[in-house]
C-alpha cells in the first residue's frame, strides 16, 4: 500500500461531490467565464443527453449554485448563470482542486 500524504487526503475528501460529478463540473467551467449561457449552447458544451443536462440544471439550482432565467427575447430560451454564492463555491472547489494536484506532485502547498 502507498502511503498518501495527510493534506491528499484532506483535498480530496473536501472536494464538494455536488461539483465534482463531471458533467456539473462541466456546466461550471462553462459558466464561469460568461455572465450567462443558454441551455442550448450548454446542451452542445456538456455532451450529454437534454434530459441528463436538466437533471444536473436543477440540482446545481435546488443547491443556489446557478440561477435559471428565461431570455427577454423569447422567453422559451433559458439561460443560466453562476450565482455569486455558486461562483464562490466553485472558486473554493478549484483552489481545493489545485491543491491536491499539487500534493500529487510533491509541490506542497
Amino acid at each position: 500500500m502507498i502511503d498518501v500524504p495527510t493534506d491528499a487526503e484532506d483535498a480530496f475528501v473536501n472536494l464538494d461531490p455536488l461539483l465534482h460529478e463531471p458533467a456539473r463540473l462541466a456546466i461550471l467551467a462553462a459558466l464561469a467565464p460568461a455572465e450567462y449561457v443558454e441551455f442550448s449552447t450548454l446542451l452542445k458544451l456538456v455532451g450529454v443527453s437534454k434530459s441528463s443536462l436538466s437533471k444536473h440544471i436543477s440540482a446545481l439550482a435546488d443547491a443556489g449554485i446557478i440561477t435559471i432565467e428565461n431570455s427577454p427575447a423569447d422567453r422559451r430560451v433559458r439561460r443560466l448563470s453562476l450565482s455569486e454564492p455558486g461562483r464562490e463555491s466553485f472558486d473554493v472547489y478549484l483552489q481545493q482542486l489545485e491543491d491536491l494536484v499539487r500534493s500529487a506532485r510533491g509541490l506542497g502547498h
